[in-house]
């Protein structure tokens, strides 16, 4: 799975994780300084920044070289390297938490879960972050681009319940908790996520003008009276801890 060029937009399209989330998070690790997490699947890196600004020490992951290479090069903080979730190439033990956010649905497979954990401390928290539209924003994506392409990838969420997973392959006091918030988008912003998103990667350069003008289309006739575009999204955080 690679988000190919996408990766070039990703960072400057997908909206940072609002302080909300990123205080639960810290408040699941219990400190701010000097602790050890590992962030998988991390993107461009823009919620390892995020914790990385709250004093941990953050190595970020992720199996698309291109995303690495893009969040090497905005810096700020944060160390990273190339790694599949179900080959971690550190020490057992090595980090005292880790963290998937927006990426878990990638791997929520039982080789990538036991290889999380044996990076873990004892009692260490795994937590897994992802936002879900709560309106049919992507529906209405996925239903506009499937006039053109028969997409593979659609909706890579479909069956995915993180708290389950954790639960079956041994996290302990798995715990989850939602948060509801607004993205305000504006009608350019929104047009790039739709090109950042991983089902963009099957739309043939043929067919972007065509395809983007009827996304223009859908978001114009719904801007709100300030000009934006609303996403409604649930943040849903679940978390377990290593026996």
């Amino acid at each position: 799975m690679s988000f190919g060029e996408s990766a070039a937009i990703y960072n400057t399209t997908r909206q940072s994780y609002a302080n909300e989330v990123i205080d639960r998070v810290t408040d699941i690790f219990g400190v701010t300084q000097s602790h050890s997490i590992l962030d998988i699947g991390c993107g461009t890196g823009i919620a390892t920044r995020q914790l990385a600004a709250r004093g941990f020490q953050i190595v970020g992951t992720d199996v698309d070289a291109d995303m690495i290479e893009e969040a090497r090069s905005v810096g700020q903080a944060g160390t990273y390297q190339v790694a599949d979730a179900s080959h971690l190439d550190f020490p057992d033990a090595e980090f005292d938490g880790a963290t998937a956010f927006g990426a878990f649905h990638w791997f929520s497979d039982e080789a990538s879960v036991r290889s999380i954990q044996r990076v873990l401390r004892g009692g260490a928290a795994f937590v897994v972050v992802n936002k879900n539209d709560a309106g049919d924003f992507r529906e209405s994506i996925v239903e506009i681009v499937s006039r053109h392409v028969a997409l593979g990838s659609a909706r890579p969420k479909l069956n995915y319940q993180p708290a389950k997973t954790l639960d079956a392959f041994g996290f302990d006091a798995v715990e989850e908790v939602v948060i509801p918030m607004i993205e305000h988008l504006s009608p350019t912003q929104t047009i790039a996520h739709v090109r950042s998103m991983r089902l963009w990667e099957e739309v043939p350069l043929s067919l972007h003008d065509m395809i983007e003008a009827e996304l223009r289309s859908y978001v114009t006739d719904r801007l709100d009276a300030l000009g934006t575009f609303q996403r409604p999204l649930t943040v849903a955080i679940v978390w377990g801890r290593k026996q």
